[in-house]
């Protein structure tokens, strides 16, 4: 019994041996390549730390320091690697305007904060970093999804400080949105554990669970600075605390809308579908992530008629009873449908960048 004991120790002290030093082998490994990485990353001009107090918010800056306008890209919910996603889309832009990228708290290279992530501290830290960036307004607001939310404060509580609003497949909003939905956000303490994981290198290893890789149209190298941004944005308290604050977020900004004249584009992507062949592209570009991710079975190319009609039917229907009435209340606000991914900036970065061109250009008249 006791050398059974003791084998059972020894057992336990090799594995637990064997465990430290995979986990400093992970770190030290970890920290060469995010250094390497973010030398890179400073090459490619990607690289802007901008103070906002006790940490910095990044502020990359790309095209025409002197152009017409200043476009503020806003990511989605933990989408760390905006700044390389969108470019195909904003490449468009960049001729004629600034078109600036701020990763939020405990994105991509932006320090990370245990400070509550409301709305209103969710703004100020952006327009805080715009500020202390010498970025001036007033500026044309580019958010994607859950960027709309803050986006939908801003231009409500700061009108003067905003030209214009281009929601990209923004968060739709409504009066019962959130309603019953908080105890999915709320973060518990393995969410901190696996954090803390991720700050020791452990998220090299999954990171392909949590991202996806690009589409066809990207390059290597774009990848490489996608990974680098998504691996950083993968050990954040703040984004935690971004995912219990949604429901309260949400539903603050939705019941504070103040109906204004700001100009405002909204293109709806997730309910945009309108035909047939929306669909049917739709379908054979998920395929294709599909394929590449490794994700499992291929989707049907070839719908039936019926599953075609019921589906642009619940988009119009969804456009109808939750869109518009959101769109309505902000005020002055164009519905332009892109049916597709709620990526539509990977999907269909050209026609999408078309669409936001447009309407920046007839700004200027």
């Amino acid at each position: 019994m006791k050398r059974t004991i003791k084998i059972t120790g020894k057992i336990m002290l090799i594995l637990l041996a064997a465990l430290l030093i995979f986990t400093v082998v992970t770190y030290i490994v970890h920290h060469v390549k995010t250094n390497d990485e973010l030398d890179i990353l400073q090459q490619n001009g990607l690289y802007n730390p901008v103070s906002v107090g006790d940490y910095s918010l990044n502020v990359a800056k790309f095209g025409n320091e002197d152009g017409k306008h200043t476009i503020v890209a806003m990511a989605g919910l933990g989408m760390g690697d905006c700044s390389v996603s969108m470019r195909q889309m904003t490449a468009c832009l960049e001729e004629d305007n600034l078109v600036v990228f701020i990763d939020r708290a405990g994105y991509g290279l932006s320090g990370d904060t245990a400070n509550e992530m409301t709305v209103e501290y969710i703004v100020e830290d952006y327009r805080n970093a715009l500020k202390n960036a010498g970025i001036n307004g007033p500026y044309i607001l580019m958010p994607h999804s859950i960027g709309g939310v803050y986006a939908t404060y801003w231009v409500s509580n700061y009108p003067e400080e905003i030209e214009s609003v281009v929601f990209i497949d923004g968060t739709e909003l409504s009066e019962d949105a959130y309603v019953g939905d908080e105890d999915e956000y709320i973060s518990t303490w393995t969410d901190y554990v696996m954090v803390k994981l991720m700050k020791l290198g452990f998220g090299r290893y999954i990171l392909r669970n949590d991202f996806y890789l690009y589409p066809d149209n990207y390059t290597e190298d774009e990848q490489y600075l996608g990974d680098a941004l998504s691996i950083r944005t993968m050990s954040s308290i703040a984004t935690l605390s971004e995912c219990t604050n949604a429901p309260s977020n949400g539903q603050k900004v939705y019941d504070e809308i103040v109906t204004n004249d700001v100009p405002k584009l909204y293109i709806c992507a997730s309910w945009g579908f309108e035909t047939r062949d929306d669909f049917v592209d739709y379908l054979k570009w998920m395929n294709r992530q599909i394929e590449i991710n490794k994700l499992g079975e291929a989707k049907n190319e070839n719908p039936t008629d019926d599953t075609v009609e019921n589906l642009l039917e619940q988009c119009e229907e969804l456009r109808n009873s939750v869109l518009l009435p959101y769109l309505k209340k902000m005020g002055n606000c164009q519905l332009t449908c892109l049916g597709g991914d709620h990526m539509i900036y990977e999907q269909k970065p050209e026609e999408c960048g078309i669409i936001i061109k447009d309407f920046v250009d007839r700004l200027n008249n």
